[in-house]
């Protein structure tokens, strides 16, 4: 879910400013995400970022605002 969120987040940026870039599904140019826990450090794999942002770009199609969080 964070990594969704954090694609989700990204998607809006590159939405409101033209220098930030978000995924480019044309060119399969997608954002490197990485997690940093107690365990270490770990780099998603592309097919993984691919997979999400794919998943947000078809879900923004319905609902172009994004998802909505409730307010209670």
């Amino acid at each position: 879910e964070c990594v969704t969120a954090t694609i989700q987040a990204l998607y809006d940026a590159a939405d409101d400013d033209s220098a930030t870039g978000g995924p480019d599904l044309t060119r399969r140019i997608f954002p490197v995400v990485s997690i940093v826990s107690a365990e270490g450090y770990t780099r998603l794999a592309d097919d993984e970022i691919a997979e999400i942002a794919d998943a947000v770009i078809a879900a923004r199609m319905q609902r172009p605002d994004g998802p909505a969080a409730p307010l209670t």
